[in-house]
């Protein structure tokens, strides 16, 4: 039989087999199964185990540098050969087949458990696997950039909506419009929402949500390219194109290494984080388990500044207490710098010793980026503790007044914690708030908003039109144009975004202008600070957030470029005029 025909096949099989995989994991943790029907679901986890088994066997088999494809393949072989050697040894104590039901009754519960835990893990590994094969086929389909990184937002929507309707994600059930609402808010790291996180879902809806602050804070095209690069797959020049909007990286030549700080840079400060909120909180919680769940919720949560919070009252309970503030705050302004600032800090302190070196080092985006962040952070706290230190801090010690204030301004950017009720603000401490959350952020990173690099070039716009020059300049170099255009349509259509937005909400709820704006632009610039309207909003207008929590978190570039025709260049030119304009 011809080979290519052979792998074609196979990687049918194989899509099949990987789709049945995901459903069996959602079947097993998202539904209530009886004791025979869990037993049925494993055989099938068996089954389609041994399918990949055998795909591997014959990609072997049919290889043409069997050792090359050894190499390239190893880890999925050497899962797949651990799986095997349990399906084995657990077969061999009774004599015929694997019975979970037996081995209880032996005493040998925990050899069945891990090999449960294995086998499950290993077909997580199968269905990224089969994540991994999709991109790559989309990614051929020369489909544009900006329409596959909204796609993939969307993909994630439906499928976190879908696991939160499961009846195991709530306590009590969720209406299909709120899971959507939910999954729309995690997914583009916003922290809106319309139940509450910690009573309303259990702890596999709780993980769901997670799963989906994750993902969504990263991006799905950078986590399949990540894995693609882990199972030893070539990244293609389309797919490279891709994933550098999705990164916001500024070339395709060193993919792997953005890649590779990327994810260890998320999971080095998620870890930390996570490890001191633990011990920082642990008293205030019966448990260790839950202490720890609860510190890995909210530092990820945190450094992919989405804002989801498991206590009911937010971070209010820790409005005083410094190092808690402390660690979420510097976990949401370093997810909130973005990659390309990061990569270009440690970039800085590598070369350390050559201090010739160092200073070419230090690019204008990031010397733009830590001005603007640190000029937002500094004027943000000062605004909030004199506008509210009469207030909603009135009768506070200076000292928490000032940690609040700093809170508030670091979570009003990017995040969406709060410790200070938001309901109990003044109307310019709104307003104040309601201008940090409409630039959130910077590129390439977990925030949402028109982002800290475009208001710094808009800035130096206006700077260079009152001083009459005919460029734009900053630190002593000359921004091109292209990228001064793209920050006044970005900051034109993000004003457009949100005035259509908030004329739509009024009209479907009639709610308070105040409020209306607040929660408008708390949703495009994926904070999530409330003021407490989303949950009594109508579905319509729940619609209007979710769409702008999608637009504030692509980007109101990449929404233009996703929805906008391709460029084309004209063949004729007409006759100039002059327009009065101001």
């Amino acid at each position: 039989m011809d080979r290519e025909r052979v792998f074609s096949w196979l990687s049918r099989a194989m899509f099949a087999a990987g789709a049945t995989a995901a459903v069996s994991l959602v079947l097993e943790y998202g539904f209530y199964l009886n004791s025979a029907a869990r037993e049925r679901l494993h055989l099938v986890d068996v089954i389609i185990v041994g399918l990949f088994v055998l795909d591997a066997v014959v990609r072997f088999l049919f290889a043409r540098q069997r050792f090359y494809h050894l190499k390239l393949r190893w880890p999925a072989l050497a899962i797949a050969a651990l799986v095997v050697l349990q399906l084995l040894v657990v077969g061999s104590l009774k004599g015929r087949g694997w019975l979970p039901a037996f081995l209880e009754e032996r005493g040998l519960f925990s050899l069945a458990k891990g090999y449960i835990i294995v086998l499950q893990a290993y077909l997580v590994f199968l269905v990224v696997g089969q994540a991994v094969a999709a991109n790559q086929r989309i990614a051929s389909l020369r489909v544009r950039p900006a329409r596959t990184v909204m796609l993939s937002f969307l993909i994630l929507i439906v499928l976190g909506a879908l696991l939160l309707c499961t009846p195991r994600a709530t306590a009590q059930g969720i209406h299909p419009l709120d899971a959507f609402f939910t999954a729309t808010s995690a997914v583009c790291v916003t922290g809106l929402v319309v139940v509450d996180t910690g009573t309303h879902f259990t702890r596999f809806g709780q993980a769901v949500i997670l799963s989906l602050i994750q993902a969504g804070g990263l991006g799905l095209i950078t986590l399949t390219a990540f894995f693609a690069v882990a199972m030893r797959r070539t990244l293609g020049l389309q797919e490279s194109l891709v994933l550098k909007g999705a990164v916001a990286s500024v070339g395709v030549g060193r993919m792997r290494k953005t890649l590779s700080v990327v994810v260890v840079v998320t999971l080095l400060a998620e870890t930390v984080g996570a490890l001191l909120l633990f011990a920082f909180t642990r008293q205030d919680f019966a448990t260790a388990r839950a202490a720890a769940w609860t510190a890995v919720f909210h530092s990820i949560s945190a450094f992919c500044n989405a804002g989801f919070s498991l206590h009911s009252t937010n971070l209010e309970r820790y409005v005083a207490d410094a190092p808690v503030v402390l660690v979420i705050t510097t976990l949401i302004v370093i997810g909130g710098l973005g990659f390309p600032v990061i990569m270009n800090v440690l970039g800085y302190r590598v070369l350390a010793e050559h201090p010739a070196r160092c200073r070419r080092r230090w690019g204008i985006h990031a010397r733009l980026v830590l001005i603007v962040t640190a000029s937002l952070l500094l004027l943000g706290t000062i605004g909030f503790y004199l506008l509210e230190r009469d207030g909603a801090l009135a009768g506070r010690p200076l000292g928490e007044q000032l940690l609040a204030s700093y809170f508030g301004s670091v979570t009003a950017r990017t995040a969406g914690f709060n410790t200070v009720r938001v309901a109990y603000l003044s109307l310019p401490t709104l307003f104040l708030l309601t201008a940090l959350m409409f630039i959130g952020g910077s590129p390439g990173g977990t925030a949402g908003g028109v982002k800290t690099s475009t208001l710094g070039v808009v800035l130096a716009t206006i700077n260079a039109l009152f001083r009459g020059k005919s460029r734009v300049e900053l630190f002593r170099r000359r921004i091109p144009n292209g990228v001064v255009n793209e920050s006044l349509v970005v900051m034109a259509s993000a004003i457009l975004i949100v005035a259509t937005a908030t004329f739509l909400v009024l009209v479907s709820d009639r709610a308070a202008l105040s409020d209306t704006l607040f929660e408008v632009v708390s949703a495009f610039g994926t904070v999530g600070l409330s003021t407490g309207l989303t949950p009594t909003l109508s579905a319509a207008a729940k619609v209007v957030l979710m769409l702008v929590m999608l637009a504030g978190r692509i980007g109101p570039l990449t929404l233009v470029l996703a929805i906008g025709q391709r460029k084309v260049r004209p063949l004729y030119d007409y006759p100039e005029e002059t327009v009065l304009v101001g």
